[in-house]
């Protein structure tokens, strides 16, 4: 019985030292002669219970404000065109024959939007003094150009009726609808839906655009560095004369060369001219080019792109083309 007491009386005192405080430590930085060497420093670890140190190794707050949000992807134009199954406002023209509102066709085009097509005002009446005035002017037509923004440097345009829909100047639409032809004999465009479209990729051309659409041939003066079309380079704006027949089919080209009498230099189509899938061609004279021999013109060209040395080197006009006052 004394053996098991003493047992039970020991067991006590271990438990009795277990749960008593650690021996605290002495500081080692502490010279051991000095005054500060009775001072007893406990674990000063961050997180073991030093406030002070705790603070100064925290993260400062984050500033909402300073976190700048991700800009959204601007909108891809060319994958909302190709979504909607939309095509160019002049290869509407090309492909007219798939696209004519009284055999029940349909389709998209796209472009800019541009000016209002103006017409004669009709005549006024005679006045009291029975003076009849010659006309009333130009007025504003029924239609609008949509102009086509993938060729042309602005010159290739189709009439639109836009009837109940809306749209500003200068804006990129896609317009849904089919070919018409009005009193005049006139092809329009009727539209029947309209879709706003992101602004299409700029320019590399340095001349500017057309005022409006068409084929009529302007006047004016040769730019600032244009080269006759034998020592002409990629991208130059050229001029020389026409020195064969006109072309018997669009897209055929036409032969040029400095002057009339000269061996033909090159075959140059202009802006818009390629032939017709399945050869339908429903294009009005209005539409088409009429260049004529003995003058002289230019238009800036693209890429000069050779053939056999016995063949005439082929060109493109990437701008209408204007007589040479």
């Amino acid at each position: 019985m004394t053996r098991i007491l003493a047992l039970v009386v020991g067991v006590v005192a271990f438990v009795g030292c277990q749960g008593s405080d650690p021996e605290p430590t002495v500081n080692p930085t502490v010279d051991p002669g000095s005054a500060g060497s009775a001072v007893i420093a406990r674990d000063a670890t961050p997180g073991f219970g030093n406030q002070e140190l705790d603070d100064a190794g925290a993260l400062p707050p984050v500033d909402a404000g300073s976190v700048k949000p991700e800009e959204p992807e601007p909108p891809d134009a060319g994958k909302l065109i190709a979504e909607l199954g939309a095509i160019a406002a002049w290869q509407t023209v090309i492909d007219r024959a798939q696209l004519l509102a009284r055999r029940g066709q349909h389709g998209i085009a796209y472009g800019t939007l541009g000016p209002p097509i103006m017409m004669l005002g009709p005549v006024p009446e005679p006045t009291d003094a029975g003076v009849k005035a010659l006309d009333a002017g130009l007025i504003a037509s029924p239609y609008v150009w949509l102009v086509d923004d993938t060729e042309g440097n602005g010159t290739l345009g189709i009439r639109v009726a836009l009837g109940k829909y809306t749209a500003n100047e200068g804006q990129r639409v896609a317009l849904g609808g089919a070919w018409h032809l009005d009193d005049d004999r006139r092809w329009f465009w009727k539209v029947d839906s309209l879709q706003a479209l992101p602004p299409g990729p700029p320019s590399d051309l340095k001349d500017p655009p057309a005022a409006v659409p068409g084929h009529e041939i302007v006047r004016g003066n040769l730019p600032s560095g244009a080269r006759t079309i034998t020592v002409s380079r990629d991208n130059d704006a050229v001029y020389f004369q026409i020195v064969g027949p006109a072309p018997a089919r669009d897209g055929d080209g036409w032969l040029v060369a400095n002057e009339l009498g000269d061996t033909p230099f090159a075959l140059m189509t202009l802006p818009g001219e390629r032939p017709t899938y399945g050869g339908q061609d429903m294009r009005a004279a209005d539409e088409r080019w009429l260049l004529k021999k003995g003058q002289t013109y230019w238009v800036r060209i693209g890429k000069i792109r050779k053939r056999a040395p016995e063949q005439p080197v082929v060109v493109h006009a990437r701008t209408a083309p204007v007589r040479v006052n």
